[in-house]
Order: C-alpha cells, then structure tokens, then sequence
C-alpha cells in the first residue's frame, strides 16, 4: 500500500523469516558460524537459544540455505509429537520408505538407522533441525538422545540441532536429562540489539529493499530502540506500523511522535517500555529488553495491586533481612547488635556451608566461604531445590525487599511505584539489563537476578556474596552457597542492582564541569590515596585538568577505561575502594 509512496520494491519490515532481511551482528554471526560448523562435525547436539523474536528461526533457514551438499537435513518445526511421531516425520523430511501402518518405534529407528549407514557409507552426513525444541516432552527428548547412538566404530551417524527459547535450557538441567545434556558439543544465546546495532538493522532492511536516505530520524531509531528493547520482531512491528502511520500522514519522515504513536498500536501494554517511567525512577541501563521489564515488574500496572496492599507484606520469619525490615531495625555493616539479635531468632538456613575467616563480611547474613568446598553436590542439590520450591516466595517484591535491606532500607516504606523509583526516593540508583558473572563482580554489589527453574518458572533471587567461583544466593529467604556453574543453566544475564550516586546526584563529572560534586570526588580520592581530607564538599569546585589526571590515575589502577571521566562505572569503583561501611558490596578488599 505504501511501497510507491516510500519508492521501495517490497515491505522492509514483513516479520516471515526471509533470509534477504538476514542482519548478522557479532553474535548472530558468531551463532550461525557454529551452527554451519556443527552441522558437519561429528554427532552431538548443538544448542542455540534466545527470547521471542531475537531471530532463531532466521538464523536457522539461513543455515539450512547454506548447508553443504554432501550434507542432509531434517527439519522439524512442529516438536509437539510422540515418539513414534518424530521418529516418523524425520523419515518423511529424509524421504525414507516405511510402511504407513507399522505401530513400532523400533521398525522406524531400524529404518532410520538403515539409511544413515548407507548416507554415511557414501561419504554423506545427516542433520536433525528441531525448531521451537522448548516445545518437545521429555520422554521425545530421552528418545532423540537414543538416535545419538546410532554410529559406526568412528564416528555417531546423526548430528542435532536443537533450536528454542531459554526454558529449553532449564528443560535440559533437568536431572533425568542429564545424559543428553552432557553431549551437548555447543551452546549458543542470541541476546537482542544494542542501540546501535538497532539503527544498523532499520538501515539495513531499508537498503534491501531500494530505500535510500534516512527515513528515521535519529530521536525515532532511540524511540524504537526504547520500546522494543532491540528485540527484532518488535522493531520490525514498530517501524511497519510508523511507515504505514508516516503514508497516512503523508510525510516522508519519521519522527519519535510517529514512533510512540505506531507502537501505542502493535504493541501490548506488557510488551511496552514507558521511557517517562525510567525518568520518574532513575538512570538505568539503556538497551534493557521490554519484555522483560514487564516480567521483572518494573513497568506499573493498573491491574496490578500495590506492593503493601497484597500479600507481599507477609514476609517469612526464615528470612533474616526481611524480619529485621519488619522490626525496624534495618541490617547494615555498622548494626552489628541488631544482626546479631535477628540471626539468633532466625530459622536455620539451607546448606549454610562452614565458616572460614574471609575479607570483612559483606551483609549480615552473608556466609562466609569454605574454600574447601567439602559437598558439591550437596551444595548444588540445596540450590535447584530451593528454586523449585513451590512454596518459597521468590517474586519481584521479595527480592527487591531483600536486597533494598542490605542497603538498610524498606523497600515497602519507600515511595514509587517501581523498584527504581522507590531507590531514587532513597538517593540510590538502578542498574538493569543483561550481563554476566564479570559485571555482577565489577559492579560488587548485591544484585537480583532473574532465573528459570527446572518447571520453566521464572524466579527472582538475590546475590550476598561472590568470592572465586562461589556465589552465595537469598532464595526466597533462605541461603545457599554453591559453584556460580550450578546457577547458569537458570540464568540469562538479566539482573538489576543499587548503586550510590554523588550527593548532587550527577551521573557524569568531568573537564570544565563546575558543581557540588566535584568537591565530593575530590574529597573521595583523597581518602582512597590516604591523604588529609580538607575539600569542603558541600562547596562548588571546578573539574580542573589535575582532577581529570587523578581520576585517570585512578581508572588505570583499578582497570576500568581511562579517559579521566566519572561516569557510573569509576563512581561505583570509587564507591568500593572509598570502603564505607553503609555500601553492601559482595567482597571486600582486605586493608
């Protein structure tokens, strides 16, 4: 309807899997990279996931598009079947005769099999494609990994690629897959779009299909960015929307009016990302996925009931911080009495491993590692128990009320709607987003994460402490200790954490700025350097070229990027190295 409006050949923005729209970035093309390479080793399973909409299904006709000739492929995009069904359907993709009214599994495997032999006899390979594989029961999966025994003296006969969405990774932990899951050759995650990458992606799909100029202002590539968290398919919603919204309009140019407007109209309000939402609340990382922000309960809802109005506010007595909320005695570094008094009437926490002398304890409950490590096992068993408890709380809220009192405060006391909200009330900030171990150590402090069970639940539960691979977790109020492997099978990278900001609450102070916080950065690397703290700072400083140095200076020691700025990163680092005890960190740097 609009292509002769824009002078385009074909809808840039279609959502069908049409490989000419392929954008590959690092990661898709790391992605596809090991699925090509996969596809002709030998047998195994190789696993890709990702969210809705990340572009598996893109990623996988591609492949399919770009096998070898000697390679031949199995494509299956309906796992709901028995057995007997996939088994069935596998012969149909590979054109293997077998009489329609046979009721044995085991005539199909034997047919299967025959014809693998005679494929490998030839010098020819076999891949099986399993597409929405989150989808496929356990028993199938049992019966898949059984054809990984189908082989010859040197090498298995099939190779599988197993394509889905993060719960097929929880599926896989499951203890009565484990044989499948240890032959697993390579794992692989699509994440969505940076904000860049989501400008090159409208760019790209513009170009395919004869657009050429910027037909989307800068504003409204950050829009779109915004409201679709860089997951593909929901840019690809938004922009069709706008395009359409921009013809009926009748002009040639996009901006984030026609942007907000047009995702106001795909897009479900859980699906949606409120920007003003983010200002009302503090500075988060940008780029965070909108669908998750729904999941995470950061995005407010008119059907949902307030945090202190529901049953969030009956929290366990087994939950140390918690009771010490309730009592009013909130739990920081410098109330040892109350942790002490809260930590005797408590109930006995789960695997709490032995005590060994570490750096000062982060928070009051934190365990303190054994670096021996005596059980494992025991240990990894407490933790998936513990987040396949039906009956522990492990939402949003009690996370949050979790990790709001390390920093001594109670999260349902606060105003706001969100978590970030209620933080900025206390003059503390959020970060969110995506990340891995190495961030959630940089960033040293404790952090709720989001996992998902063996059962597909999603879970929220916090990070104590992290010393080597260890990490200890509040599930539900409880505590275990366990290796950081046990948890990532459950965990995606999404998290949000509390940091402090200067007391003027500036997000970056460098060169030529003039401001109260200047003289707060200078008064901290001043006790970070041992010197005499004299700055005055409540008083307005300038950014001089000798600050810039010593923040450069700083940057180099503690191996963060030097460019003599405090953004967010050097003030968190200053924040650790400063050692004030009103900061939980995850570990403490011994003096």
């Amino acid at each position: 309807m609009y292509l002769e409006f824009f002078g385009i050949s074909d809808k840039p923005f279609q959502i069908t899997p049409d490989t000419r729209f392929l954008y590959l970035t690092p990661r898709h093309r790391d992605g596809l990279a090991h699925l090509l390479y996969g596809a002709d080793e030998a047998g195994g399973f190789i696993l890709l996931t990702g969210e809705v909409g990340t572009g598996k299904t893109m990623l996988c006709r591609s492949v399919l598009e770009q096998m070898p000739e000697h390679v031949n492929v199995a494509l299956i995009l309906n796992p709901r079947q028995s057995s007997k069904e996939l088994i069935a359907s596998m012969c149909d993709e590979l054109n293997i005769p077998y009489r329609r009214s046979s009721t044995s599994l085991k005539y199909l495997v034997d047919r299967l099999n025959l014809y693998l032999l005679k494929q490998h006899a030839q010098g020819k390979r076999t891949v099986l494609v399993i597409d929405e594989a989150q989808n496929l029961r356990a028993e199938v999966l049992e019966q898949i990994r059984l054809l990984t025994n189908l082989e010859v003296a040197t090498q298995k006969l099939l190779q599988i690629i197993l394509i889905g969405q993060p719960e097929l990774q929880a599926i896989l932990a499951r203890p009565e897959l484990r044989q499948l899951t240890q032959r697993i050759t390579a794992r692989f995650h699509l994440t969505p779009l940076s904000k860049d990458e989501t400008a090159s992606y409208i760019r790209h799909r513009l170009q395919i299909v004869g657009f050429r100029g910027e037909l989307f202002s800068s504003g409204a590539v950050g829009m779109v960015h915004q409201l679709s968290g860089g997951v593909p398919r929901l840019v690809n919603n938004i922009c069709e929307r706008s395009m359409m919204g921009a013809y009926g309009e009748n002009v040639h140019r996009i901006d984030k009016k026609l942007v907000r407007k047009a995702a106001g109209e795909v897009l479900q309000p859980t699906e949606r990302f409120q920007p003003m939402q983010w200002v009302a609340g503090g500075a988060i990382a940008a780029g965070t996925a909108a669908l998750l922000l729904s999941i995470w309960g950061l995005l407010p809802s008119a059907s949902q009931e307030s945090f202190a109005n529901s049953e969030a506010t009956t929290i366990s007595s087994e939950s140390l911080a918690s009771q010490a909320v309730i009592e009013n005695k909130p739990i920081t570094l410098n109330n040892e009495d109350a942790v002490k008094e809260v930590v005797a009437r408590a109930s006995p926490v789960v695997n709490k491993p032995r005590s060994v002398e570490i750096a000062e304890p982060v928070v009051s409950q934190q365990p303190k590692f054994n670096q021996a490590q005596s059980n494992a096992k025991q240990s990894n068993e407490s933790f998936l128990k513990l987040i396949n408890d039906s009956n522990l709380r492990t939402d949003n809220s009690k996370a949050f009320t979790t990790m709001f009192s390390y920093w001594g405060l109670s999260y349902p006391d606060l105003k706001g709607e969100t978590a970030c909200e209620r933080a900025t009330t206390a003059e503390l900030r959020c970060i969110f987003g995506k990340a891995g171990w190495d961030e959630i150590r940089r960033h040293n402090r404790p952090a709720v994460l989001e996992i998902i069970n063996t059962a597909g639940k999603r879970k929220q539960i916090v990070v104590l402490a992290l010393q080597g691979n260890q990490v200890s977790l509040n599930i539900g109020g409880k505590v275990v200790t366990t290796a950081i492997e046990s948890v990532d099978p459950y965990w995606y990278g999404n998290y949000l954490l509390l940091w402090r900001p200067p007391p003027a609450g500036s997000n970056v102070l460098k060169e030529g700025i003039i401001g109260k916080d200047d003289g707060w950065l200078r008064d901290q690397l001043d006790r970070i350097e041992g010197k005499t703290v004299s700055t005055d700072v409540k008083k307005e400083l300038s950014f001089d070229p000798t600050l810039k140095w010593r923040v450069m200076e700083f940057q180099r020691i503690r191996g963060l990027n030097v460019d003599g700025v405090a953004g967010r990163e050097t003030m968190i680092e200053i924040n650790s190295a400063v050692n004030d005890r009103s900061t939980p960190l995850l570990w403490r740097q011994s003096s």
